[in-house]
This record gives structure tokens, C-alpha cells and sequence, in this order.
């Protein structure tokens, strides 16, 4: 009978432990929050993963808008509990400005690191602010000079304008019918992507031109064909999904390299594409072997000569192989999917305010002559100034404003902050909603969220750079390195678009407005419905 009291007693002995060591368990991986700064009740050791899981369930709502959404319920700083990493989310814009611009405490986020890490390891997006980032910035700096995109406007120009023949002859298919404008709009940024960076076209836009069918009155939106995805288009998106996918991880390497590199799509994506750009790097330094020296870097054809010819003629800084690569195909993806995606947001905005369209019709066609059709390159020093284009400039300006391509911007701490009056430790990981804070109706009015470029001009028509708070490309030193680029790519568009082409409403089940954030934010639909403007009668 003792033996068996005994027995029972060490049973409930280990039960109670093994009950003790599971809360113990539990309580250690609960969120710690950072005390003082708001957050959602912690209801299990997840977190807000299930809110955010659940959230953005069925693709309707972006992660973005969660953030927007937990903003509106918490106020200007809050932390949203990623299992028991709490990210510090800053929507105060004078706060965000301060610790960006005037603080030297921050760094890109770690986890932003690791996300591109799987793809371009050691890029520019992927690396700490450390001496190997600074090297990169040096040898990669004169590529977004004055000089340089001045040079590259030829390329831009001739690129826009074979997008506005390849639309033009869609128009003789399907007249004022939408059809879908996404990969078109893919394959002409794509083109260009390479081209400015490689010194090559891919001629994606000539083949989607001549795969064209013979023009039909009866045509239909689904009989305008899509010529087969060029290899190097289709390894990009496999490249931008699978960054895509590392984002959504809670351990992007790991889920890297147990689910993506394995695959053998990502391998021949990876292939195809890292056999491209070293054959380009080798053809560079035969260039460069024949030239001996002669010239400035921002005289360079392309990004990887120019690469090139800054490693041999300085020789103290050089590329490792790899990282090379890694820098040039991170010139390719986020040159392509960024000026892609607001061009993307700008075709669905147009048709919204058609007295915007007719002024910024008549604008560009007196400043940049009426020719649409023209293999003229468009006047860099034209769209350069404010003064000469105000509409081009707004309508830039808004569709950057309100597209929110990069909705958010990761940092982390360096050193201990006080952050809106909140002691917040270093290690930190930080969010600034940058979309969201360049759409507040303190700033803006009640009308901030809709498309309204009018807001940018003043009463004389003028352009009112300083209307109102506006930060696509983030804020800082680890701000988008090719702003300048992506924002000369838009104008050219949106002038050589516009100079064209009446962009009408589309139909009510193409209209959709729900949006799928890959690398970037891009709209789920894209079609266009287009009219030709009327020609102008000469004046006599």
C-alpha cells in the first residue's frame, strides 16, 4: 500500500513538473512588448500573426493596409508582435523625419536583409550600412548623375515611344475596348531595365508588336494574343516571387533554402539569369580592354560598363564575381517592378480626372512637340524643369503620392531612441508607413486618399514642389538608391502616354482596385481603354 501511495505521489510529482515546465515554456515564447507603446491584446505565444493571417486572407488587403488599419486603432507609434519580435511601428511623420534625417541610429531592418538575401545576398539591398555597402555606393554613384540619365532619357524616350506604337495598333484591334495592360507594361520597363543596366535589349516590345494579329473590327479583348514570356522575363518574376514568398516567412532563409532553391524552376530562373549578366560582364571587359581608359564613367553605355571601367582605371575598389552579379541583377529588378507598378497605378488614375488629361495633353504636345509617333528622343532639359511641364510634374508627383508602390519602409535600431516620448531598446526592429503617412487629411485635406494632381499647382499653374508631405522612395541613407531613375522613366511615360493616347473608363468588371504586394504594390487588374487624340488642326 506505501509502494503504491509512492507511486501515485511520484506520478503527480512529474505530472505538476511537466505542467510547470510547459508554462514556464509557454511564458518564455509569449511577445514581450515594449512597455508604454500600444499594442493588441496577447492572446497566444503568435502574437498578431492570425489577426494579420486573417486580415489578409483571399488576397482582398495587402499587409500595408493592416499596418494603415492597426495605426487607426493605436495611434501615431504602436507594436505589432510578430511572435515574440515586436516591430515598433512609427506613423508620426515628423517623428519618422527626425530619426531618419537627423538621427545616425538606424540601418536597414536585418529581416529586409535576409529577405533579398535569398535572392541578391550581396546587393545593395541586402547588406548592412557597412564598408562593402559604402563600396557599392561609390562604384555604382555616377550611374544616377545628371550626366548619366541625361544619356539614358535617349534610351527611356525610345522605349516609351514603342509602347505607344505597340498600343497604337492595339487600338486598330479592339478600338476603345479595354484590353489588359499589365504585361505590356511589364515587358517595356523590363526591356529597359536590361538595356540601361546591360547595354542590350531584350526587343520584348517588338516581339509583342509583331505577334500581333491582322486587325479586326470584330476582334475582342480576349483575342488580343500575349506572345510567349521571354526567358529573361519569366526568371524575373520567378526571382520577385520568390522574394515575395521569403517576405511572408517567418524565416526567410530557412524557408529559402528548404522550398525555393531546391526548386528546379527557381534554379533555372537563377541560371538563365546569372548566365546573362556574366556573359555581359565578360563582353564589358573586352570593351574596356579596347578602350584603354578613354572617357569619364558617366560617358559609360551601361551601368556594368561603367562598373567595369571605375574597377580598372581606380583599381583600389573592385566587385568580388558575386557580387557583381548580385548588383547588377538588383539594378534589373528594381528598376523593372517599380517603374512597372506606378506606371501600372497611373494608367487606372487617369481615366479619373479627364480635364488633368487634356491639360496634360496640351502641355507636353506644345513643350515636346505634337508627334506621337516620333523617334525624336523627348527633351530631357524640358522635362527636367518644373517650370516648362507643371502638369507632368504633378500628375508624377500624385501618382507616386497615391499608388504607395512602397508602402513601407523597415529599419532597426543601432542604438538605444526616444521615440514619441517611448524609451525604445536598440535591436529594435522599426516600420515607417510611408504610403500612409503621405495620404493624412491633416496635411492633405479630406479628399487626401483620392488621385487629385490639381493639388500639386498653384492658382498662377505653377508646380508647388513643397504642397504637401509625399515619400515614395523613403526617407534617409538607406532611401531608394534609384529614385532619380525611376522618377525620369515616369515622366517619360506618363509624357509620351499622354501625348497619345484619351485613357477612358474601363468596364465595371475589369475596374477592380484591390491591390497584391510583391516586391512592390501593384494593382491585381490593369487594362486600358484608349482613344487617340484628335489631330490639331493647323493654325492659319
Amino acid at each position: 500500500m506505501e509502494f503504491l501511495d509512492f507511486s501515485i505521489l511520484r506520478a503527480l510529482a512529474v505530472g505538476l513538473l511537466l505542467v510547470l515546465l510547459v508554462r514556464l515554456v509557454y511564458a518564455r515564447l509569449l511577445p514581450k512588448p515594449i512597455p508604454n507603446v500600444p499594442h493588441n491584446p496577447i492572446t497566444s505565444v503568435w502574437g498578431d500573426i492570425p489577426d494579420i493571417t486573417q486580415f489578409t486572407a483571399g488576397g482582398k488587403k495587402t499587409f500595408g493596409e493592416y499596418v494603415a488599419d492597426f495605426v487607426g486603432k493605436h495611434g501615431p507609434i504602436s507594436q505589432i508582435l510578430v511572435g515574440n519580435h515586436p516591430i515598433v511601428v512609427v506613423a508620426d511623420r515628423l517623428e519618422a523625419e527626425r530619426v531618419l534625417l537627423r538621427g545616425k541610429n538606424t540601418d536597414q531592418s536585418k529581416r529586409t536583409n535576409e529577405i533579398f538575401a535569398t535572392v541578391i545576398p550581396t546587393g545593395q539591398i541586402a547588406l548592412p550600412a557597412n564598408d562593402t555597402w559604402k563600396r557599392h555606393r561609390r562604384l555604382t554613384g555616377p550611374s544616377m548623375s545628371r550626366r548619366y540619365l541625361e544619356r539614358m532619357s535617349c534610351r527611356i524616350s525610345a522605349g516609351a515611344t514603342n509602347l505607344v506604337r505597340l498600343w497604337s495598333q492595339k487600338i486598330g484591334l479592339v478600338g476603345p475596348m479595354a484590353f489588359d495592360a499589365d504585361m505590356d507594361l511589364q515587358l517595356a520597363t523590363m526591356s529597359l531595365a536590361v538595356n540601361i543596366t546591360m547595354g542590350i535589349s531584350p526587343g520584348c516590345i517588338d516581339t509583342a508588336y509583331t505577334s500581333l494579329p491582322t486587325p479586326s473590327p470584330m476582334a475582342r479583348l480576349s483575342q488580343i494574343p500575349h506572345p510567349a514570356s521571354p526567358p529573361l522575363h519569366s526568371a524575373l518574376r520567378t526571382m520577385m516571387e520568390s522574394i515575395e514568398r521569403a517576405s511572408q516567412a517567418a524565416l526567410p532563409w530557412l524557408t529559402a533554402r528548404l522550398f525555393v532553391w531546391p526548386s528546379p524552376k527557381w534554379r533555372s530562373a537563377y541560371s538563365t539569369l546569372s548566365a546573362f549578366i556574366n556573359r555581359e560582364i565578360a563582353h564589358a571587359r573586352m570593351r574596356e580592354n579596347e578602350v584603354k581608359g578613354e572617357g569619364l564613367a558617366t560617358d559609360a553605355d551601361c551601368v556594368v560598363d561603367m562598373i567595369v571601367q571605375r574597377e580598372a582605371r581606380e583599381g583600389a575598389e573592385k566587385f568580388g564575381k558575386d557580387e557583381m552579379l548580385d548588383e547588377l541583377l538588383t539594378y534589373i529588378i528594381a528598376g523593372q517592378d517599380t517603374t512597372a507598378a506606378a506606371l501600372a497605378w497611373l494608367i487606372k488614375f487617369l481615366p479619373l480626372d479627364l480635364d488633368i488629361q487634356q491639360r496634360l495633353h496640351h502641355e507636353v504636345s506644345a513643350v515636346l512637340g505634337p508627334d506621337s509617333d516620333s523617334d525624336r528622343p523627348l527633351d530631357f532639359e524640358a522635362l527636367d524643369n518644373p517650370n516648362r511641364v507643371p502638369v507632368l510634374e504633378a500628375v508624377v508627383a500624385e501618382t507616386l503620392r497615391c499608388a504607395g508602390v512602397g508602402s513601407l519602409s523597415g529599419r532597426e535600431l543601432t542604438d538605444d531612441e526616444v521615440i514619441s516620448g517611448r524609451h525604445i531598446p536598440k535591436g529594435t526592429q522599426l516600420m515607417f508607413p510611408i504610403s500612409f503617412m503621405s495620404k493624412q487629411e491633416s496635411d492633405w485635406g479630406s479628399d487626401a486618399k483620392v488621385w487629385r494632381p490639381s493639388r500639386w499647382l498653384r492658382p498662377d499653374g505653377s508646380f508647388d514642389r513643397a504642397a504637401g508631405p509625399n515619400i515614395p522612395f523613403g526617407l534617409g541613407q538607406r532611401s531608394c538608391f534609384g529614385q532619380r531613375l525611376a522618377i525620369l522613366q515616369l515622366k517619360i511615360f506618363t509624357a509620351a502616354l499622354s501625348r497619345a493616347f484619351i485613357f477612358k473608363q474601363v468596364p465595371a468588371e475589369v475596374d477592380s482596385w484591390e491591390a497584391v504586394e510583391l516586391v512592390t504594390k501593384q494593382p491585381k487588374n490593369c487594362f486600358a481603354s484608349l482613344e487617340r487624340w484628335p489631330v490639331s488642326e493647323p493654325e492659319v
